[in-house]
């Protein structure tokens, strides 16, 4: 079984935290798609990533617009991983190709000098090689420029090429010049591109002095019109030869210091793709180091025992919705251990929020991830799964046959140190049998390497031999008598205002009132339905 999948994943709302980290290169994307959790034996690589992410954040804080010159740098990064492939297979690179082997050397260099500046080169696990050589060579008589072409410098032939080249090319743009006056005078204007030129056949002047131009003669006539053509036979054509031939060596010798440079870049391939490796690393760092900086997060730090230990812990996205609504966010405090612990509390007590926020502060910390909590000791677990009342499991399925074949898949698992949280086991069914269903489970789970943490309104789990007990506190009663509004004109900001949701530990059956008709009063149910069920609960409380 993989540390985490899709649906838990979701549930927890860890995808959601997890897209806010935000690289700006592809490559850095790329390390945030792949990444994965780090499992137990991984302690020494998760505790270097934690020490690594707790580094960058205090550079960004220390330091806050610091990063915005690496920022502008690594949004510069290209993935040409493909292009140094080719390279290393003997292909010959273009010029845009061999351009962006030394955009990419340029990036490095003024990286790591930014780093250098800033004191933040340890943020890496290695020192960033420039690779000089290489982009030495790709820079021979550029003079120092950022773009890169195929200069003179580089090949004696090349540049004798060139030089006879401009010459012809200037000898018959000066041939094509005095034609070109020619047939202005003539005409009164000058070829055209082709080295053509079209007038009326009723202008007889032009024509008669377009017939004097030399080399210049008619190529086709319509209808009132006549097409001329300068055709140079003479010293024209001679050039024209001797140019193609000239080309034909240019190309010939720019394609020879293509395939040594080409060869030039195969030969630094695992230093190219290494300085790719080390800069999408520093930008999927410096995101995640962004992102835990803006949500106060802290280092975890690893136990030498099977426990998981929380204080002052929160689910990002369950306190961003709490402040918006101005309400007043209740971190999470609790210890876990092997076995299974059962939360208990009243409805709306915050029991699949507590459910929520471990499995989101374990998954965030084995993702390498500083976590939003004053503190978080704990043991990684080998992998973790949530079935909470969100689930959506196997379509077309009752929500007790959701939860019967979530536990038939994680069961097997329970001998492995992973972590399990289920919301309300078998509440959907008959009281009695599932009740039953639940206590089996739980006996079946109670003495498993596992954590199983199980919410549950059934408080015969609690008397369960070998369980740990946590119960929300519930409604502050003492708050509730000094409200001068009558009841039935709350709403549900009212009744969350009163609801104390702080963990604490509780006997075995000490569950403490649900509240269900307080509640159901409060949210505004019929009065006489609200009468009928205070005297049914009279009538029972009075028959134990």
């Amino acid at each position: 079984m993989h540390f985490l999948d899709a649906e838990t994943r979701r549930e927890l709302g860890f995808e959601a935290i997890w897209l806010r980290i935000r690289p700006v290169s592809p490559l850095g994307r790329a390390l945030q798609r792949e990444a994965r959790a780090f499992l137990p034996e991984q302690k020494a690589e998760l505790e270097d990533a934690w020490h690594r992410l707790e580094q960058a954040v205090h550079c960004l804080r220390r330091q806050p617009a610091a990063g915005e010159g690496l920022l502008h740098s690594l949004s510069q990064l290209k993935d040409i991983s493909g292009i140094i492939a080719r390279s290393a297979r003997g292909e010959t690179l273009d010029d845009v190709e061999l351009y962006e082997v030394k955009k990419l050397l340029h990036l490095a260099e003024e990286v790591q000098g930014e780093l250098h500046r800033l004191g933040w080169a340890p943020l890496l696990p290695v020192p960033l090689d420039v690779c000089t050589p290489c982009r030495e060579d790709l820079s021979v008589g550029q003079g120092g420029e950022l773009s890169f072409y195929l200069a003179d410098a580089y090949d004696e032939l090349l540049a004798a090429a060139r030089r006879r080249r401009r010459f012809l090319e200037e000898r018959l743009a000066e041939l094509r010049s005095r034609v070109d006056a020619q047939v202005w005078a003539a005409a009164g204007r000058g070829l055209s591109s082709e080295d053509e030129i079209t007038v009326s056949s009723r202008d007889q002047s032009a024509l008669a002095e377009l017939e004097k131009v030399p080399d210049l003669v008619r190529i086709q006539e319509t209808e009132g019109f006549v097409t001329f053509r300068w055709v140079d036979r003479g010293e024209g054509a001679q050039l024209r030869g001797e140019l193609a031939a000239v080309r034909s060596q240019e190309e010939e010798r720019k394609a020879a210091v293509r395939a040594e440079l080409s060869r030039v870049v195969g030969a630094h391939a695992p230093r190219l793709l290494r300085i790719l490796e080390i800069l999408g690393f520093l930008d999927f760092l410096l995101a995640k180091a962004r992102f835990c900086l803006e949500m106060q997060g802290v280092k975890p730090s690893l136990a030498g025992e099977e426990c998981l230990v929380i204080r002052g812990g929160r689910h990002l996205l369950v306190e961003e919705e709490v402040r918006q609504a101005g309400g007043v966010y209740c971190p999470l405090s609790l210890e876990l251990r092997p076995g299974v612990t059962v939360i208990t509390g009243p409805n709306m007590g915050g029991k699949t929020v507590t459910l929520k926020t471990i499995g989101l502060l374990v998954a965030m910390a084995q993702y390498g991830l500083l976590v939003p909590a004053q503190s978080m000791t704990f043991k990684p677990r080998r992998f973790l799964r949530a079935h909470l009342p969100s689930s959506q499991g196997m379509p077309g399925l009752s929500r007790f046959a959701r939860e019967v074949f979530f536990v038939r898949e994680v069961l097997p698992y329970s001998g492995e140190p992973g972590l399990i949280l289920l919301d309300e086991l078998a509440q959907s069914t008959s009281p009695g049998e599932g009740a039953a269903v639940a206590q089996a489970v739980v006996e079946r789970l109670r003495a498993a390497p596992a954590m199983t943490v199980l919410a549950t309104h059934y408080s015969c789990l609690t008397q369960i031999e070998g369980v740990v007990h946590y119960r929300v506190r519930g409604l502050d009663k003492e708050q509730l008598q000094k409200e001068v509004l009558p009841l039935s004109a709350w709403n549900l900001e009212a009744l969350q205002r009163f609801m104390d949701y702080t963990l604490e530990q509780a006997a075995p059956g000490d569950v403490g009132p649900s509240d269900a008709v307080f509640v159901a009063e409060a949210l505004g149910v019929e009065p006489g339905v609200i009468a009928r069920a205070k005297a049914l609960q009279r009538s029972e409380d009075g028959g134990q």
